[in-house]
């Protein structure tokens, strides 16, 4: 199980996003299975985005980039002190003796006011995504005692989609990583069209086929 230190210090990184870049963390495991997918038919008319996304349809809008083999999905916490409108899910990968795993989560907000580097050591912007501008931080490993994580979010109008991986050892650029989540495939996540607040029917319902989902 990934351990206090580690609970610790997500949770800080955490509160220190509600002030300027939120970041929570849990922990993904990995188990083979096939999640429907949210994609809608290419060819079929665009449906209307006027329903609020649900934790299992933003889990099911994850599996849509990345491996299969997860070993739970479930809702991501929602604390008393998280942002209005936060939603989120998160998947479990790679669980081993005395470890929870790798974690995977995805959360949405409402925002005003586009999230920047601000003040944190190791962060960059990146290639923006129809418009909108995206951005990827990282903590490297605290040797015995957290193995680091990093995140990547985008800035659309009125509200922020944050991903967040958290397992992987860490000692550089997250940018480096060829294995597991990679920074490229969690861009490709965080920028999906349909990963709004306000989604399609479609999407919703794709979610409710999400298997291995743990209530909170």
């Amino acid at each position: 199980m990934i351990g206090f230190v580690t609970a610790h210090r997500v949770r800080t990184v955490l509160l220190a996003g509600l002030a300027g870049l939120v970041v929570l963390c849990g922990c993904a495991t990995a188990v083979p299975g096939v999640t429907p997918s949210a994609s809608d038919p290419s060819n079929s008319p665009t449906p209307s985005a006027s329903t609020p996304i649900t934790s299992r349809a933003i889990a099911a809008l994850m599996l849509d980039h990345l491996p299969a083999g997860y070993s739970s999905a479930r809702p991501a916490w929602v604390y008393d002190d998280s942002p209005t409108g936060f939603v989120g899910a998160e998947l479990r990968y790679r669980p081993s003796e005395g470890t929870d795993g790798d974690l995977v989560r995805v959360s949405l907000w409402s925002r005003d006011d586009p999230m920047t580097c601000g003040s944190r050591e190791h962060c960059v912007e990146l290639p923006g995504a129809n418009g909108d501008r995206v951005f990827l931080a990282w903590e490297l490993q605290e040797p015995e005692e957290d193995p680091g994580l990093f995140s990547v979010w985008v800035n659309r109008p009125g509200e922020v989609v944050y991903g967040l991986v958290a397992g992987p050892v860490l000692k550089t650029d997250p940018r480096s990583l060829t294995t597991g989540t990679t920074v490229e495939l969690l861009r490709s996540v965080i920028t999906d069209e349909r990963l709004r607040l306000l989604t399609t029917a479609d999407v919703v319902a794709a979610g409710e086929q999400v298997q291995r989902w743990k209530k909170q």
